[in-house]
C-alpha cells in the first residue's frame, strides 16, 4: 500500500477527454472559440467510464463562448469560459479546472477560406483523499488531514484551418497543444523530487468534413489523434446526417445523426484496439443533443463486459441580435458544432 501512495504522490496523470469530437469544440481546441453561427454558444458534457467493475471516472464540463468583436474587414475576436471537473478511483482523485479562452479568426478570401488562432489560460486544482485508503485490517491507512492538494496555472494554444469548397462540401483541420508551461503536478514537495513530475504536453491533431451525398443526407467524417508522453490514441469514424424537415427553406431544420468511430491506443510500442464509439445525435432548432457509448473491445473487455461508458452532451445556440447586424464575411460551417 505504501508503494501505491508513493505512486499517487508522484504520478503524471493523463488528461480527461471526451469521446465525441463534435460535442466539445473549445475543449478540443481553443481556436474554435466563437466559431459558430449565432451570438452565444453553451455546451454541457457529462461522461462516466469503467463503472461496471471499478469506481471509474466521472467527468463533467460546461462552456460558454461568443464573438467579442468584429474588426474592419470582417475578422472576428472570440472569447469563452470553460469549467471542467473529473473524479476518478476509490481515493476520489479530483481535477477541477476553470479557464478563459480567446481566439482570432481571419478570413482569407470570399469563399469562406479562413484560419483561426486560439489561446487558453486555466487555473487547475488536483485533490486526492487518502482517508479512503483502507489497510489490510480494514482500518484507514492515513488519518487526520490527509487531503492532498496541488494548484497550478495551465496554458494551451491551437490553430485551425477551415475551408468551404461550396455549399455542399467543406472540411477543417486543427492542431492544439496543451500544458505549454508544463506545470508541476505532484503532491510531494517539488524540492525533494527529480525531473519528471511535470505534466506532459499533449498534442491533438483533428479534422472533420461535411459532404452532402443527397438532398437530405450528409456524411460527416472526423478523426482525432492525441499524443501525450508515452501515450497515443487515435479515433476515426463518421456521422451520417439525415434532415427530417420537409421545408428546405427552413434555416434550422430538424436532423438526426447516426455515427460510429473506432479508437486505437499505443503505449511504449504496443498498439491495440480500445473501443468502438457508437453515437446518436438530434438537432432541433438551435439545440443539439448527442449520446455516445464506448463499447470496450480491448483485453479489458473480459472484466468490463464491453461496457466502456456513456457520454451525453448538449449544445445550445442563442441568438439575440438581428441578422442584419451580424457579420456575414465569416459564416461558419455547420460541421464545427
Amino acid at each position: 500500500m505504501g508503494l501505491c501512495l508513493i505512486g499517487v504522490l508522484s504520478t503524471q496523470a493523463q488528461d480527461m477527454h471526451f469521446s465525441h469530437i463534435h460535442a466539445s469544440p473549445t475543449i478540443l481546441n481553443p481556436a474554435m472559440t466563437g466559431l459558430f453561427n449565432g451570438d452565444i454558444r453553451f455546451t454541457a458534457n457529462t461522461k462516466s467510464q469503467w463503472n461496471s467493475f471499478t469506481k471509474g471516472y466521472r467527468t463533467m464540463a460546461g462552456t460558454a463562448d461568443m464573438k467579442l468583436s468584429v474588426l474592419p474587414g470582417g475578422d472576428i475576436i472570440g472569447g469563452g469560459l470553460q469549467v471542467l471537473s473529473d473524479k476518478a478511483g476509490d481515493l476520489d482523485f479530483t481535477t477541477t479546472s476553470v479557464g478563459f479562452s480567446i481566439s482570432y479568426m481571419k478570413a482569407l478570401d470570399k469563399r469562406q477560406n479562413f484560419i483561426a488562432f486560439g489561446l487558453n489560460n486555466s487555473y487547475v486544482n488536483n485533490r486526492v483523499d487518502f482517508t479512503k485508503a483502507i489497510a489490510f485490517d480494514n482500518e484507514p491507512l492515513i488519518q487526520n488531514g490527509s487531503d492532498f492538494r496541488v494548484n497550478y496555472w495551465d496554458v494551451s494554444a491551437g490553430v485551425g484551418w477551415f475551408y468551404n469548397i461550396n455549399k455542399d462540401y467543406a472540411f477543417h483541420l486543427g492542431v492544439s497543444v496543451f500544458h505549454l508551461n508544463r506545470p508541476f503536478v505532484s503532491f510531494a514537495d517539488e524540492a525533494t523530487l527529480t525531473d519528471g513530475q511535470h505534466l506532459y504536453r499533449k498534442w491533438v491533431v483533428h479534422g472533420t468534413g461535411d459532404f452532402k451525398i443527397s438532398r437530405k443526407s450528409t456524411l460527416k467524417p472526423s478523426f482525432m489523434f492525441n499524443d501525450q508522453g508515452p501515450h497515443r490514441e487515435i479515433s476515426l469514424g463518421s456521422f451520417w446526417k439525415y434532415r427530417t424537415s420537409k421545408d428546405r427553406r427552413q434555416q434550422t431544420p430538424t436532423s438526426i445523426y447516426f455515427g460510429a468511430w473506432m479508437r486505437w491506443h499505443a503505449v511504449q510500442g504496443f498498439v491495440g484496439k480500445d473501443a468502438i464509439i457508437a453515437a446518436l445525435r438530434v438537432d432541433y432548432k438551435n439545440t443539439y443533443m448527442t449520446f455516445t457509448f464506448d463499447i470496450n473491445i480491448s483485453d479489458l473487455s473480459a472484466v468490463s463486459y464491453g461496457q466502456g461508458g456513456p457520454e451525453f452532451s448538449v449544445i445550445q445556440l442563442v441568438d439575440f441580435r438581428s441578422k442584419r447586424y451580424r457579420p456575414k464575411k465569416l459564416e461558419c460551417p455547420a460541421f464545427i458544432y
